[in-house]
């Protein structure tokens, strides 16, 4: 075979992930993962805006003092008190953002 074969070989092979990759990427992610991308980790209750955005700093990031009274419900002033309504809601984002 000509080395110009090989080298033709040899660049689809190089290129082939590159390519199948940037279709994954075009791909439209679901809306969970387009919301986590939004958030950072290391923002305390008093920095975040929303109680999607607490529950992924608790759940996601592992911020253990959002839910100081451990009641199940993250930045109480954002997510409400402990009621069966605020920890439905909070169980829903969690499973939203696949956490336990």
């Amino acid at each position: 075979m000509p080395a110009k074969a090989y080298a033709a070989i040899a660049c689809l092979v190089m290129l082939l992930p590159v390519c199948c990759f940037a279709q994954q990427l075009s791909t439209p992610l679901p809306e969970a993962y387009q919301v986590a991308q939004s958030y950072s980790c290391g923002r305390t209750c008093g920095q975040v805006g929303s109680c999607r955005e607490a529950v992924y700093q608790w759940c996601v990031c592992g911020y253990a003092r959002a839910d100081g009274d451990h009641d199940g419900v993250p930045c109480e002033k954002l997510c409400g008190q402990s009621t069966p309504a605020s920890l439905a809601r909070v169980q829903d984002l969690k499973a939203e953002f696949g956490c336990r």
